[in-house]
C-alpha cells in the first residue's frame, strides 16, 4: 500500500530535487561530450576513469549511504514490528548492492567477464557481450525489487523513480552490445548516468516519505488552556 503521508511530505522537494539533479547530470553529459569533441573524440570523457565514471560512482556511492540511513530510520521506526523488520532488510541490501556498483564503476570489476567466460570454453575472441553482465545485474536487481515490493510500493515517487531506473538501465544493456563506437558509448554512459540518478531519487523519496512517518508517530503536546 502506498503511503499517502510519506508522498505528500516528499512531493514538492522531490520535484525540485529531481529537476535539480538531472540537470546537473544533463549539464556534466553536454560538458564531457563538448570536451572530448573538443579533443577529437568525442566519448573521451566516458571512457573508463574519466568524468562520467567518477561523477555516476559517486553518485552510487551516495545511493549506497542513503539506503543505509533508509534502513537504520526504518528500524527504529518499526523495531517491534517483525513482519516489517524483515522487509527493511531491503535497504541493506541496497545498500551493499549500490557499494558493490561504486567499486565495479570505479575498477571496473564487470569489464572483461564476458571474455574470461568464453576462455573456459577454449574461445579466445572477444564476444562483445558486456551488456549481458550488465542485464543480469539488472534482472538480479528485479528480482529482489519484486521479493520486496512492499518496500518500494511504500511511497509512491520511489516506485516512479525505480521504475524510471530501470528503463535506463534496459536501454544500457542493449547500448552496451556489440562493437562501440565513439557516440554509442556516449549514448550508453548517458543511460546508465541517468539510470544512477533515477534510483539515487527513489532513494531520497524513501528517505524523505521515512522522516514523514516518524514525523506522524511522535507524540503531541497540546499547550494547556
Amino acid at each position: 500500500m502506498i503511503s499517502k503521508a510519506g508522498f505528500k511530505i516528499g512531493k514538492i522537494s522531490m520535484t525540485k530535487l529531481a529537476l535539480a539533479f538531472f540537470l546537473v547530470n544533463l549539464v556534466a553529459i553536454s560538458a564531457s561530450a563538448i570536451s572530448g569533441y573538443r579533443r577529437g573524440n568525442v566519448a573521451y570523457r566516458f571512457e573508463e576513469k574519466q568524468a562520467i565514471t567518477f561523477f555516476s560512482s559517486n553518485q552510487l556511492g551516495a545511493t549506497s549511504l542513503l539506503a543505509w540511513i533508509i534502513y537504520l530510520l526504518r528500524r527504529r521506526l518499526i523495531r517491534n514490528d517483525q513482519a516489517h523488520n524483515r522487509t527493511s532488510l531491503f535497504w541493506v541490501i541496497s545498500s551493499l548492492g549500490f557499494l558493490y556498483l561504486m567499486l565495479d564503476e570505479s575498477f571496473q570489476f564487470h569489464e572483461g567477464m564476458d571474455t574470461s567466460l568464453f576462455r573456459l570454453f577454449g574461445r579466445y575472441e572477444n564476444p562483445l557481450l558486456d551488456g549481458v553482465v550488465t542485464g543480469l545485474y539488472g534482472i538480479a536487481a528485479a528480482a529482489i525489487c519484486y521479493y520486496y515490493r512492499a518496500e518500494i510500493l511504500r511511497y509512491r515517487s520511489t516506485l516512479v523513480f525505480f521504475c524510471l531506473g530501470g528503463v535506463f538501465l534496459v536501454a544500457t544493456s542493449v547500448l552496451n552490445v556489440g562493437a562501440e563506437g565513439p557516440v554509442q558509448i556516449v549514448f550508453e554512459e548517458s543511460s546508465k548516468l541517468l539510470g544512477v540518478v533515477s534510483f539515487l531519487l527513489g532513494h531520497f523519496a524513501a528517505f524523505l516519505g521515512t522522516l514523514g512517518d516518524i514525523q506522524n508517530n511522535l507524540p503531541r503536546h497540546h499547550p494547556m488552556g
